[in-house]
């Protein structure tokens, strides 16, 4: 008799009726709790307090590693391919070799084109202007008239006098023959001759109230401006005409005091006329000895030489005035020094060949003109300073030349 066929399922079933099921629950239990886990790890790589935390100690166990192979390498005699202070990347810079040369500092100021002899002639007298025999531009020497004013009431006493005058001369000479004689008495040889100087005085004195009512030239120079019109009165005080002597020219600044130990006379100055385009030398021949207690300053002056007639009165001048000169000195430019803690230093190169560092070298810097420093102490000649690339370089740093 055929046994029926086995059905698996339907023995285990009927053997464990409870074990598939058992199994479906804890598949699922345990993948529900994978998808939890996954969850959770999930939302803390996302907090960034937490993602921080785990990248410090990865960078502090990584940077324990480093360090303790970096030992090991030392130890062994080989480099490392960290960068430190002292053993950095080589850097490319370049360099300027120090040599001693001339240097000087000076004293930059504005200063003023001054005439010397720039005056305004007023009128000695009033008067009527009558005349004027000048005009502007024109040349003039010492004591020539430039106008004159109305002369009428003093022309006619000068000839009044004249006539007294006359008279009393020959009534002077008349007496005087014969108080020679023995002849009259002396009160009337007297009266005579007392007479006559009484009129030559006051003929001198009318004729000098004539000369008063011409205006003349001071000094020799050209005519810059003439105030008078015909006709118009004018009065002791008022300005008649301006006579300027270009060719007595100068250049006057006002220094502050600060500038007193500096600024002396014999100085050399360079002067710069923008407005003209021009420039000239020249040498300081005069420096105030007392200083304004208004605005704390002292004066200078530099002659001017004004042959081509050029120059102006008032223009505006830049001026150097060099107030330092060396012909031996160690120089940088500005821009090469730098400051720390320590103090000032500059960045120079060291050893030969390949085997080139920067050093860090303090310095003395002593007068600086605005383009270069005199370097007092720290440097001599035959330094290479680095000139460029020296901002990002650390002291014993590895560089090369061009």
């Amino acid at each position: 008799m055929k046994s029926a066929p086995i059905n698996p399922f339907k023995t285990v079933s009927h053997r464990h009726p409870r074990t598939f099921q058992t199994l479906l629950i804890w598949a699922l239990t345990l993948s529900l709790g994978a998808g939890l886990l996954a969850s959770c790890a999930e939302e803390k790589a996302n907090d960034p307090a937490s993602r921080l935390k785990v990248l410090q100690a990865e960078q502090a166990r990584i940077t324990a590693e480093i360090q303790k192979l970096q030992q090991e390498i030392r130890r062994s005699g080989g480099t490392t391919g960290a960068i430190s202070t002292s053993e950095a990347k080589t850097k490319l810079v370049q360099a300027l070799t120090l040599e001693e040369g001339p240097f000087r500092t000076w004293v930059e100021v504005q200063g003023t084109v001054d005439a010397r002899q720039s005056i305004e002639v007023t009128a000695e007298s009033m008067g009527v202007v009558r005349n004027i025999k000048v005009k502007e531009g024109q040349k003039v020497s010492k004591g020539q008239v430039l106008a004159e004013m109305d002369q009428t009431v003093l022309l006619q006493s000068i000839e009044e006098i004249k006539g007294q005058l006359d008279f009393a001369k020959q009534l002077y000479t008349k007496q005087s023959n014969l108080w020679k004689q023995n002849i009259g008495s002396e009160i009337q040889y007297l009266n005579a001759k007392n007479q006559k100087e009484s009129l030559e005085r006051r003929l001198a004195t009318v004729e000098s109230q004539l000369d008063m009512t011409r205006i003349k030239a001071p000094v020799n120079g050209t005519v810059d401006q003439v105030y008078l019109k015909l006709g118009q009165s004018t009065a002791m005080g008022m300005p008649a005409v301006r006579v300027v002597n270009f060719n007595d020219l100068r250049v006057v600044t006002d220094l502050s005091e600060s500038y007193v130990s500096r600024v002396r006379e014999g100085a050399s100055v360079d002067l710069e006329f923008k407005d003209l385009n021009l420039s000239a030398q020249g040498r300081i021949a005069y420096v105030a000895r007392s200083i304004s207690p208004l605005n704390r300053t002292f004066r200078a002056e530099v002659p001017l030489n004004n042959r081509e007639g050029l120059y102006r009165p008032n223009m505006i001048v830049g001026m150097k005035i060099n107030d330092y000169n060396t012909n031996k000195a160690l120089k940088i430019p500005v821009n090469l020094l730098q400051n720390s803690d320590e103090g000032t230093f500059v960045m120079v190169v060291r050893g030969e060949g390949t085997s080139l560092k920067a050093s860090r070298v303090s310095v003395t810097p002593g007068r600086s003109n605005g383009i270069e420093t005199e370097i007092l102490k720290g440097l001599q000649a035959g330094d290479r300073i680095i000139t460029t690339g020296y901002n990002d370089l650390n002291d014993g740093q590895a560089i090369t030349l061009p």
